[in-house]
């Protein structure tokens, strides 16, 4: 009798225990557990020096498909608090996609663009998960809401100008020099010429004096001049007529202006056992030349092949080539280079590396050697306002496939606008891209050379479409060229 109600009290308690676990997921059974959205960091104070790094990662459970076998589809929702979800930003992603992460410049436009929040300004935001099964029946699950803090920065222009009697062009602001935006340093820009004895400032915008960077309290600084209406416009000034090299950095607002020679060097060849010793020209950086690069697919009877880098497409003593510190080196980056001919060192060094497609990038400036396989990009995409669907990058406009795995084509209309390249699709604007070597750079109609920045699009140099009409383009990743032809 006893251990019979033992058993009856057991199976009062057991359906109470189930109960209480509905109650505690709103009275909904989740057989894998409930849709909950987490994030690293509630209060982010965005860098305008940093904007290629991560501002701030989401990640969520998967939710349940209630036994269904159904894929799961997840709807990803952030909007600013208070506004229901009404003119959310959101995205879409698939099964086993629960993380996401935003970038810091990506972020930054988001709220500055498309929420319209003041640069330098905090805003709340909220933000939200719905899981959709893919069956008939199975209501949606959202997760509850969690709120961020977020502060903004106003961003520094893309594109920076030469203007004054000492620059090339003189003081029209319609035809100003451009500068090159550095890659790997934001708000950088470098340019390399000839001055003669004047004045410079640095513009913003082709067509507009403001805003203007001009001298600041010293030689080294910069002075940000917002619009006309401030009386300070105090210009830099040249003395002595030659060949300078001005850095400037738009976020520290420094410059430094230094009297320059140009590279050792305006041509080099790639020779070795991979071209049969004949001497292939390598490619000068459109923005720095002290960089050159060589891109190709090597291969050899015996598997693997040396190669230096020559000077003078010639083997005769004096010429000098460059070489690694050691001989037989293989593949790597930042890998000494060292400089001599035969007549003054016997020791023939060279580097040594198996078949395969590389990336060969020479700094004459540090005196480095990027030597790194590559493995193409399955696809590549049209992405801008002036494409056939804009700036979604999602739905970005594939290119089709060319006579080899690094090239791609596309014909059909363009409109008026902006264009670059990505080769992945990344919803978060931190992919890989192929840029122009200047922003708003108008397609040449021949072969010219892109930027490839990884990750993101640093500097996001667009190609500037002028008129509407029927192009053609055909774009090689691993020699980094395009053509943008006008039919």
């Amino acid at each position: 009798m006893k251990k019979i109600y033992h058993i009856l009290s057991l199976c009062l308690v057991i359906p109470m225990l189930l109960s209480s676990c509905k109650e505690d997921f709103g009275g909904v059974d989740y057989p894998d557990g409930p849709l909950a959205l987490s994030v690293d960091e509630s209060e982010i104070v965005l860098d305008v020096a940093a904007p290629e790094s991560d501002a701030i990662t989401f990640q969520w459970t998967p939710g349940s498909n209630f036994g269904s076998n159904a894929a799961i589809k997840y709807t990803f929702e952030l909007a600013v608090r208070g506004a229901n979800f009404d003119e959310a930003i959101s995205s879409t992603h698939d099964q086993g996609n629960t993380i996401l992460t935003y970038r810091t410049a990506a972020l930054n436009s988001l709220l500055l663009d498309d929420f319209g929040v003041e640069p330098g300004s905090s805003v709340e935001l909220e933000v939200r998960v719905t899981a959709h099964v893919q069956a008939a029946g199975i209501v949606p699950q959202v997760s509850d809401a969690i709120v961020i803090t977020v502060q903004t920065y106003k961003p520094v222009s893309s594109t920076l100008f030469l203007i004054g009697s000492a620059t090339p062009n003189g003081w029209s602001a319609d035809d100003p020099t451009p500068m090159n935006a550095m890659q790997g340093t934001p708000g950088g820009f470098m340019w390399q010429g000839n001055l003669v004895p004047g004045e410079f400032k640095f513009i913003t915008t082709e067509g507009q004096f403001a805003p203007s960077y001009n001298r600041g309290e010293n030689g080294s600084t910069l002075y940000f001049r917002e619009s006309e209406d401030d009386p300070y416009d105090e210009p830099f000034h040249i003395t002595e007529a030659g060949t300078y090299q001005i850095r400037v950095n738009l976020i520290a607002r420094t410059i430094d202006i230094v009297e320059a020679e140009g590279p050792p060097y305006s041509e080099l060849w790639f020779v070795g056992g991979f071209t049969g010793w004949q001497f292939a020209p390598m490619v000068q950086d459109a923005n720095d030349p002290f960089i050159f690069y060589y891109h190709a697919a090597l291969s050899s009877d015996a598997g693997s092949d040396e190669f230096k880098i020559a000077t003078r497409p010639d083997f005769d003593q004096s010429i000098v080539f460059l070489r690694p510190e050691t001989n037989g080196q293989g593949v790597g980056t930042d890998l000494p280079v060292v400089s001599w001919s035969e007549s003054e060192n016997a020791a023939d060094y060279k580097w040594k590396i198996s078949d395969g497609t590389y990336k060969i990038r020479l700094d004459l400036r540090e005196n480095k050697i990027d030597i790194v396989p590559f493995t193409p990009y399955a696809n590549m995409y049209l992405v801008g306002d002036a494409t056939p669907n804009g700036w979604d990058v999602e739905n970005a406009t594939a290119m089709a496939k060319g006579s080899t795995a690094y090239q791609f084509t596309w014909s059909g209309s363009l409109k008026a606008g902006e264009l670059k390249f990505s080769c992945d699709k990344q919803t978060d604007w931190n992919g890989a891209w192929f840029l122009a070597s200047a922003n708003g750079k108008e397609p040449t109609g021949d072969v010219e050379q892109m930027l490839f920045s990884y990750p993101g699009s640093n500097p996001d140099n667009k190609w500037k479409i002028a008129s509407a009409g029927t192009y053609t383009i055909t774009l090689d990743q691993l020699k980094h060229t395009v053509i943008i032809e006008k039919q």
